[in-house]
């Protein structure tokens, strides 16, 4: 079986480079520190387990800033609109009455705030709530 691929394999080995490069001379690429997202991801890990995480007792509000947040860490500009915490939160059977007033309660104590028209951010005090409210799945 090998022996039907050594013509091909040859031919690629002698694409190779004989000798290493000289020092000095740029080898490989470095790789790539994670970006900011892929290491949010990593620590939360998916969305539904994220939720899992939350009480029973856990309500509406709390279910919406816990989206929130991790939509958050997802992102490039380090916020969240309802809408998209909304549809995530439905894509895991978790059905919210009324997105717009849970993000305005959270809003009102100060546990998000808004960064542009429609787009909010999860504030120190609401991080420190979901850490209280998780028993410690947000990282400081």
């Amino acid at each position: 079986f090998v022996l039907s691929f050594r013509p091909r394999l040859e031919a690629l080995l002698d694409r190779l480079p004989r000798e290493p490069a000289p020092a000095g001379e740029s080898g490989p690429e470095p790789t790539p520190a994670r970006p900011p997202a892929a290491t949010a991801r990593a620590e939360l890990g998916p969305l539904g387990e994220f939720l899992h995480h939350l009480p029973p007792s856990a309500t509406e509000v709390d279910r919406m800033l816990a989206a929130g947040y991790y939509l958050q860490q997802l992102s490039t500009d380090d916020s969240f609109a309802t809408g998209d915490a909304n549809k995530r939160l439905a894509e895991h059977g978790v059905k919210i009455g009324n997105p717009s007033q849970c993000v305005r309660q959270s809003l009102t104590a100060r546990r998000v705030f808004a960064v542009t028209r429609g787009r909010f951010r999860v504030s120190q005090t609401g991080r420190a709530y979901l850490r209280q409210l998780t028993n410690g799945a947000v990282p400081e």
